[in-house]
């Protein structure tokens, strides 16, 4: 079928907020609309019939059935932890109902690591191309191609390709394009009012911490200029959002792209009207990032501190200046409700330790919240060092042992932090358990 009749589905899983918390706001899910902004902005797929289909729970059947009905020619498929097993089963049933379907995954789960774990074998009989990287020029390129066929696949950079019998084929290396040519969801009109914006000013991040996906991907010096930003804050305010959550990396992680958002908004003012989330890394704020979030309505900073044991914090890679640490906390309460995140079953961390951090943590005037080690696959899962001795669970992909923590230490310290949190007034989720402010 030529690409400019073909028809497309985008396949994700919106999943309800742990605890319902943040009330009865809306969070789209942004990854697969970025992909659909981009595929719809395409001229060469403009007679292309492309369907968004998210069912917004873990229900297989009802994922194949909105499939059959669509009667793709070409699946992308977009994965996160919380819906992996859920749309990896999807795209089994669907190769086999309809074998001659595309199937591209894509998404911060989405890699050979992961495909390669035994829930997820073989990925050949359901996959045809993974793609590692920003997906949005990649998928336009695929859904381009005059065949859908794996020697058409082959010439499109970018892709990692299942092969029969195990293994994996790179298509070779793809150079990034600027970020600024990739289309906002937002400025084209595809998300609807009155739901939180997200807020891109580059991608990456330039440390590269064991546990974390950050820094595995991705150009950090890349970044979206100034009228780019300024265009997404005003389509926010088209599009009347209930609030604007940063997705980068940090606030302050890139110079540059944090010049440019300060500009944009002197330029629109539209964070000063509505509640705004972003993460900032406390070894490197300066005066001009407590001068921006004292200018607009900044109601939540998340403090990533993981772990007070500097032998523990860089044996992860993980950069961070501790003495600082009080007085970036209260200087940052000054301007936002701030919160400490900490991270308990890290290897060559401990029960005991762990505790020592919560207990720190807890005596700040913050929040904090504290998660349980997930195995991520640009992360642990292919970062970890031999010694840590990691076993997680394949499926949820939680940290069930490793160097310092036994299988019954991770056990006992969710059981511990549940009830230490129900004792605070806290709350807790499926992955975290929240502190309020102690007062």
């Amino acid at each position: 079928m030529a690409s400019n009749s073909r028809r497309i589905a985008l396949v994700c899983m919106t999943p309800d907020t742990d605890t319902n918390e943040h009330g009865s706001m809306e969070l789209p899910s942004y990854g697969i609309r970025r992909i659909l902004a981009s595929t719809l902005a395409d001229p060469r797929l403009q007679d292309a019939q492309v369907a968004l289909i998210d069912v917004e729970r873990a229900d297989a059947d009802a994922y194949t059935q909105a499939i059959d009905q669509f009667e793709p020619d070409l699946i992308g498929f977009s994965i996160y932890v919380w819906s992996t097993p859920c749309l990896v089963e999807v795209a089994r049933r669907a190769k086999q109902k309809h074998p001659n379907c595309m199937i591209v995954f894509g998404g911060p789960s989405a890699r050979t690591a992961l495909f390669d774990l035994a829930p997820y074998a073989a990925a050949f009989r359901y996959i045809d191309a993974v793609v590692e990287s920003n997906g949005e020029d990649i998928f336009r390129e695929i859904a381009s191609l005059p065949v859908l066929s794996r020697s058409a696949l082959e010439s499109v950079k970018g892709l990692k390709l299942p092969a029969h019998g195990g293994g994996w084929m790179d298509s070779g290396h793809r150079a990034p394009v600027p970020l600024d040519d990739i289309a906002s969801p937002y400025q084209t009109g595809l998300i609807k009012a009155n739901t939180v914006a997200y807020l891109e000013t580059f991608r990456g991040c330039p440390f590269s911490c064991s546990f974390c996906e950050w820094g595995a991907t991705g150009d950090s010096k890349a970044v979206f200029s100034t009228d780019y930003i300024t265009r997404e804050l005003e389509a926010y305010a088209r599009h009347n959002v209930a609030a604007v959550f940063s997705v980068d990396a940090g606030l302050n992680l890139n110079h540059q792209a944090f010049r440019n958002l300060r500009d944009a908004e002197s330029r629109v003012g539209f964070l000063k009207k509505v509640t705004f989330w972003s993460e900032i890394y406390p070894s490197l704020i300066k005066e001009e990032h407590l001068e921006f979030l004292s200018s607009v309505h900044a109601t939540y900073l998340g403090i990533g501190l993981q772990s007070t044991d500097p032998e523990v914090l860089k044996g992860l890679q993980r950069p961070f200046d501790q003495r600082r640490l009080e007085t970036v906390v209260r200087q940052v309460c000054d301007v936002a409700e701030a919160e400490l995140q900490v991270i308990f079953g890290l290897p060559g961390d401990s029960p005991a330790g762990f505790r020592r951090t919560l207990e720190m943590a807890r005596s700040m005037p913050v929040g904090v919240r504290a998660y349980g080690c997930l195995v991520l696959p640009d992360a642990l899962m292919t970062r970890s060092k031999p010694e840590w001795n990691i076993d997680f669970d394949p499926i949820s992909l939680r940290m069930k042992s490793c160097a310092g923590w036994s299988e019954r230490d991770v056990h006992d310290m969710r059981a511990w932090i549940t009830d230490e949190v129900r004792a605070a007034g806290g709350r807790s989720g499926d992955y975290w358990w929240f502190f309020p402010r102690k007062r």
